[in-house]
């Protein structure tokens, strides 16, 4: 990550969102500690889980790398410590990987767009994945709505 990662290490409170769906997609993030909720929003209030991600894993690349904006939401289920990476970084980095590396990061990239889009369109649902992500959407929901009517 290089010796100035800690300028972009960024911690989050569990209930936090880290990328919120259809904002702009300005950089990644690797994640240092913590459990981080992926899900989509479905009809009706409906939460689609996509994983529950750990230390060493990574979020928000879809966006970085398509330039489309953010596909899903993701929230910090335990509190959580992230390095980000920005779109110059990543672009960087890519630059100096051969040809077909690039190509098939694209390729997988846009499959996972797909994927994504089909699990939208049947409102597909893992219930271990959803019930360690649920009660946290739902309170971070309900503890915004007291806010706002208070």
């Amino acid at each position: 990550m290089g010796a100035d990662h800690m300028k972009n290490q960024k911690d989050y409170s569990v209930g936090e969102f880290i990328l919120r769906e259809n904002d702009v997609a300005d950089c990644a993030y690797v994640i240092m500690s913590g459990e981080v909720g992926i899900y989509k929003n479905g009809l009706k209030g409906k939460i689609i889980p996509l994983a529950v991600l750990k230390a060493g894993e990574y979020l928000g690349e879809l966006g970085v790398v398509t330039g489309q904006t953010r596909t899903a939401e993701a929230i910090a289920l335990t509190p959580v410590s992230v390095v980000r990476i920005t779109k110059g970084i990543l672009e960087d980095e890519l630059s100096k990987a051969p040809a077909w590396v690039a190509a098939l990061l694209l390729g997988l990239i846009e499959r996972l767009v797909r994927a994504d889009e089909l699990l939208r369109k049947h409102q597909t649902s893992d219930e271990i994945l959803l019930q360690k992500i649920e009660p946290v959407v739902k309170n971070t929901l309900l503890v915004s709505k007291k806010k706002a009517a208070g």
